[in-house]
């Protein structure tokens, strides 16, 4: 490649003085001196060799994002016959331009691409050994779910992992740009894991069992992945339990896996009453929510049944009885230990309990409660922490329930399935109004969660996320929040109109709005943020 012309300053003065004998030693010194600065200066002034102009155009959707020379990473559709056209031109005429590893002319250039699969890669390298730079087309197959974008100044630059409707995992940056992408069959749950032996998972129907209730209960497998994102291992859970549930999945550090279930049982709820004022039965049909670790070698270590844990009467407004307690998020604390806490979320009782990791003893417990302060005392189970300074009172049919390491507990709460007084069958908090997110401070000295700050989507409260919904601590302390499904069920609320949002929680500035979507429906998804390094360690 031709070197950008530079003339050093200077050049000419040492030419006509430096003839002088007298002079000839003090000014050549000095002006090495002056030489060398100018030299690393005229270097510098070489600019890294970019685009100018760069059109992707196949059978498929149009590339995204629009062409700008910072940005490297884009998508396209390339169609079912795998045909690309690259429309191209370099900022520079002498830089040397590498198309999928074939050198073509300088300059403006228009390369025909044939034989192009749904997740093959066209990589453009330009310039030299010395300076250079890669940009990269990633290719998309036409059932790929469209990805819309809105980005303010202040977003982060990040990198995260989320399903794509229940076809497609990916790892996707915050252009959108599926980075990697596969494939799959009735998936969903795809998950980075920050601190596990193992990366990452997803989550496969496998088919379904019987239980006491009308109908079967579907069950899953955990499909374990590497850095070279090839299965290293499948993971259901272990006799006594029958039933792997789908909703959250931990990798230990020790290469333990901790699942949960929804293990079918008889219960005898004839303390309790139906919708009608009929007494349920004394072997009453039920699905308990249990939390399961084994090790790699399929070794029971830890077993926990939220049955001796729970007050029934707490569980009433969501699947009761069949689904009562309805476990659907699992944080392991100081997950190095083997014997970490379990921070778990019980959307059919709008409770988030922590667990002793090694007894299964809760050690508190949040959210309203139907139970008087002695009646929990008089149980042995410490009462639930008195929410204070909450505007809307309590937190409803939650998901993704995480400690912070300051103390602090953020979750999703879905503003559904409020706690109803098992008498009157009222709620006190107005149910199917909005979601958000909420973050309370908690004080165990005094039993308290003292309320902080929350936001709903677009900060409007009137969005209503019916199911799922996830948030992530950024490492700027922004929250990255995924908006789960609208309501099924006619209702004043709007539906959720994005698929995850980044969000200061200290001014409730949108910075980040990501829509994945399939035709006109917005698809619930969660995504969880990877290290900066995650596609160089994939191999």
């Amino acid at each position: 490649m031709r070197r950008l012309p530079c003339a050093i300053p200077g050049t000419e003065y040492i030419s006509r003085m430096g003839r002088s004998p007298n002079r000839r030693i003090p000014i050549l010194l000095a002006c090495l001196a002056l030489l060398a600065g100018a030299a690393v200066a005229c270097a510098g002034e070489r600019p890294d060799p970019t685009l100018r102009d760069l059109m992707a155009t196949g059978a498929g959707r149009t590339m995204y994002p629009p062409f700008d020379p910072g940005v490297h990473h884009y998508a396209v559709g390339c169609g079912e016959d795998g045909a690309l056209t690259l429309s191209l031109s370099t900022a520079d005429a002498d830089t040397r331009v590498d198309v999928n590893g074939v050198e073509y002319a300088n300059g403006d250039m228009v390369v025909e691409l044939t034989g192009l699969a749904g997740d093959s890669d066209v990589v453009i390298d330009l310039g030299d050994e010395e300076r250079g730079a890669t940009y990269t087309v990633h290719c998309l197959p036409d059932d790929f779910p469209a990805v819309t974008v809105r980005k303010s100044e202040g977003a982060s630059d990040i990198l995260f992992a989320a399903s794509a409707g229940n076809r497609f995992i990916a790892i996707f940056d915050t252009n959108g740009v599926p980075r990697w992408h596969r494939r799959t069959d009735r998936s969903q749950g795809f998950k980075y894991h920050s601190n596990g032996r193992y990366p990452f998972s997803y989550f496969e129907r496998i088919g379904s069992i019987p239980n006491f209730t009308e109908k079967n209960l579907v069950t899953k497998e955990a499909v374990v992945l590497g850095w070279d994102m090839e299965v290293k291992d499948v993971v259901r859970v272990v006799p006594p339990l029958t039933h792997t549930d789908a909703h959250d999945f931990i990798i230990k550090q020790n290469g333990n896996y901790v699942l949960m279930s929804y293990e079918p049982a008889r219960r005898d709820l004839s303390a309790f009453r139906d919708r009608d004022g009929n007494r349920y039965s004394v072997m009453e049909g039920v699905e308990d929510s249990v939390i399961q670790e084994i090790t790699p070698d399929r070794e029971l270590v830890f077993l926990w049944n939220s049955w001796d844990h729970m007050a029934i009467e707490d569980c009433m407004q969501h699947f009761f009885p069949a689904d009562y307690a309805h476990i659907n998020s699992l944080q392991i604390i100081d997950e190095d230990e083997s014997d970490g806490d379990i921070i778990a979320s019980f959307r059919g009782c709008s409770q988030v309990l922590r667990i002793d990791g090694t007894s299964g003893e809760v050690v508190w417990r949040l959210g309203k409660s139907n139970r008087s302060d002695a009646d929990w005392i008089a149980s042995g189970i410490p009462a639930p922490l008195k929410i204070r300074g909450d505007p809307y009172g309590e937190f409803c049919g939650q998901h993704s329930a995480r400690l912070e390491p300051d103390g602090t507990l953020v979750l999703f709460d879905n503003g559904v399935h409020c706690l109803v007084d098992p008498v009157t069958g009222i709620s006190e908090r107005e149910n199917r109004v909005f979601s958000r997110v909420v973050e309370y401070s908690l004080d165990l000295e005094t039993g308290q969660a003292m309320f902080q700050r929350h936001h709903s989507l677009h900060g409007t409260f009137d969005r209503l996320a019916e199911r799922r919904g996830h948030v992530e601590l950024l490492d700027n302390g922004n929250w990255l929040i995924s908006w789960g499904g609208g309501s099924t069920d006619p209702a004043p609320s709007l539906h959720p109109d994005e698929s995850i949002t980044e969000v200061d929680p200290t001014t409730g500035r949108e910075l980040l709005s990501i829509i994945i979507a399939d035709g006109a429906d917005v698809l619930p998804t969660s995504a969880y943020p990877l290290p900066a390094d995650a596609l160089e360690r994939l191999r």
